[in-house]
Formats: structure tokens, sequence, C-alpha cells
């Protein structure tokens, strides 16, 4: 292997424990976009093995790959497609929880409900202030006894989402917790009594414990990308890494790399390197600055680090500087005078969430041995599922 992503599953049970032993209520573990890069079917397997109880991803094709891995624990599919027939089969045939944003997205699951003959429980899912998916608080209010009529849903939880935990104050999300919980109350004078509310994600849940209500959704924290309560010491659990593919010795006043906008100012020694943008190397989050204080601190740091990067490949803890363009595939680094040969293995800084597909992930740990070993492969069940179900399609097409 040239490069991989290393997940060390020792720390991610630190990490879950710590959790777990934090919070008075159950977790619902958030393990969308493939468990943040980790591995969606074998972080979620190690999961439910931890006591982990339910779990949430965001797309139907996401809740249909877990449960093709093994899983089973309920899972809530955040955002379904409604109006995809397909979508509405899965749901009900990989028993997936569909979170209900609109009135249309109720009446049609309910409609498909009536069809087969089968009731299907839902979350409801509330904009309480963030503006994206969801009721809006006065809208549900008018449709809550619309609602009521739709007799093959069953309605067992109710939760929204803040835009601004990661903020110091709890200001806006005290807001938007209270208008949610307005509703809650409101939902329940009109007879629609919900019995499970939870609105907490990562920051919040850590933040600020008035959130938790009777449930908490974890993501993003159980990486430990950082600590943002010292009650719950969180580990950082994976590391990027990859294999020097040469080493050779350039003169001076030589071109590296694409547009030849690096140059050789004396005899260097490079590395290059197995990864690129195809990786996540080199990509970054875009950052929407609305805001002049939030565009003056990008534009700070984008100087910042065009006179000084960060530091992104490391041979034995030692930084190697990047030098000309990375490429899509490639990147070269000058090693100074390291001892580095082809095969040595550098570490790489990189975002899981932006790690490609094709990297592979190797899992490490004592704990590694707990994992069911049929989510590893789980990945070639799921194609299979997928090209049976496209075959399928295809057949009623014709």
């Amino acid at each position: 292997m040239e490069k991989w992503m290393e997940i060390d599953l020792d720390r991610l049970k630190d990490n879950v424990q710590a959790l777990q032993t934090y919070f008075n209520v159950p977790i619902m573990a958030v393990i969308k976009q493939d468990a943040y890069g980790l591995g969606a079917l074998t972080v979620g397997s190690f999961l439910e093995q931890l006591g982990i109880q339910f779990f949430a991803v965001t797309t139907v094709a996401e809740g249909v790959e877990l449960r093709a891995g093994g899983i089973k624990a309920p899972i809530l599919v955040f955002a379904p497609l409604y109006n995809d027939f397909e979508q509405l089969r899965q749901l009900w045939e990989y028993s997936l929880i569909p979170a209900v944003y609109s009135m249309e997205a109720a009446e049609t699951i309910n409609e498909y409900a009536v069809k087969i003959n089968r009731s299907i429980d839902v979350h409801l899912k509330i904009d309480s202030g963030m503006g994206r998916m969801g009721f809006a608080p006065e809208e549900i209010s008018a449709l809550v006894y619309r609602l009521k009529k739709l007799d093959k849903l069953g309605y067992k939880g109710i939760f929204t989402h803040y835009s601004n935990a990661f903020e110091k104050e709890i200001d806006y999300t005290a807001i938007q917790k209270e208008n949610f919980l307005n509703v809650v109350a409101d939902l329940a004078e009109k007879g629609l009594v919900i019995p499970l509310k939870y609105s907490a994600n990562s920051l919040a849940a850590l933040k600020f414990p008035e959130t938790h209500m009777d449930m908490v959704s974890i993501g993003s924290a159980f990486l430990g990308n950082s600590i943002v309560n010292p009650a719950v010491p969180l580990k950082r659990v994976y590391r990027f890494r990859a294999k020097v593919l040469q080493v050779r010795s350039l003169p001076k006043g030589s071109f590296i790399g694409y547009s030849n906008t690096y140059r050789t100012k004396r005899t260097t020694k490079v590395a290059v390197l197995p990864i690129g943008y195809t990786d996540g190397f080199g990509v970054q989050k875009k950052n929407d600055a609305f805001r002049i204080a939030d565009y003056l601190r990008e534009q700070y740091y984008l100087i910042k680090s065009f006179f000084r990067p960060d530091d992104m490949v490391f041979f034995e803890g030692k930084p190697l500087k990047v030098i000309g363009k990375t490429s899509l595939q490639l990147t070269v680094v000058d090693i100074g005078g390291l001892p580095v040969k082809p095969g040595d293995v550098v570490d790489i800084s990189l975002n899981p969430l932006f790690a490609g597909a094709r990297m592979g992930r190797v899992y490490v740990g004592a704990a590694a041995a707990e994992v069911d070993v049929s989510a590893l492969h789980a990945r070639e069940i799921y194609a299979g599922v997928r090209e049976a179900a496209a075959a399928g399609q295809h057949q009623k097409q014709e």
C-alpha cells in the first residue's frame, strides 16, 4: 500500500467511553460521509459493539450501506429524497427511519405506506433558526392537525440543529433551543406528543449541557480533533501516511511542478510522494465568510499561510517543506539533509473528510480485534446490493 489512513480503534474506544461517561442520555452516532472519512461500516460496527444503540446518516444510500454491513440498531436518515420511488422502497426494505422535514414529505411517505399497507416510524425535523431544512415553528403549528391525520406515520422523534454552537457563548443556541422546545410543547398541547426530543450536536453537547434533552447527536467528536470540554479528554484517532516514491537531487535553478511557480535556489534534495488533490491533500474547505470580521480573519490567515505555510508532511517527526504546486496524485517535498529513501514512510496532514475514497483505511490497536470482520467486506456486499437493485429497476422499465 502506497498511502493510507491509519485509524486507531483503541483511541476511538477511549473517546466513546469518555463521551458515554459524560452524558447522562443516550448517544446517537452520526456517521454520515463515511463516518467523517474513517469508514462508516467498520466504525459503525465497532460503535455498536461498544453500546451505541442509535445511528444517523444523511442519505438513504448511506443507511442501506450500514444495513448491508450488518448494523442492527435504528438508523435515522436526515435527508431522504421523497420524490424518488426507489428511496421510498429502500426505507422500508432496510428498516430506516426517515426525517420528515416538510408537509409534502409527510404526505408522500404516508401515501406510500398506505399503498403497501405498512406503517413507518419517522422523526420530525424542526428549523429552529438555522434556515436550512425542516418545518418552521409557525408552519408546523398550523399543520399539526394535518400531520395527525396521516395515520400510517408513527411520530417517534423530533429534533433540530444548532447553527452557532461553535461560538463561545450560548446566546443564539439558547434562542434556537427555546424555539424548538416551544414547538414541542405546542404540538403536545394539540395532541401530538412525541416521546423523543433531541437537539445537541457534538459542539453543543460538549459545551452546553442544557441542550442534552433526551439524546445527543455525536459525530465529529468521535474523531477527537480538539478538546472543547476538559471533562471529556478526547484523542485524535487518525493519521495519514504515505511511502516515498523517489528521492533525487535537483540542481540550482530547477523548476518544480506545474506553471513553474517554484525554482530551486540551491542544489536541492527532494522526495516525490504518491499523494495529491485526488487524496484531499492541499484541499481546503471553502470559507463562506459573510461577516466583515470573518472575511478579514480569512484574508489574514491566507496571507500568513502564503509566507509561512503550515507543515503538512513529516518524516520521523521532522517537517518537510512542500515545494512547487501539488499535482492531482503527486507532491514534491524538500528533504534537506534528512536520510529519506524510497519506501520510507512519511506522515501527512490531511482532513479525513476530503480523503479520497480509494485511499486505504487501516485499523490498528488491540481493539481492532473486536471489530466484526464482516464489516470490513461489507462494501462488496453493498456493491452487490446496488447492482441487484439496478438490475431489478432495469427489468421493471423493460
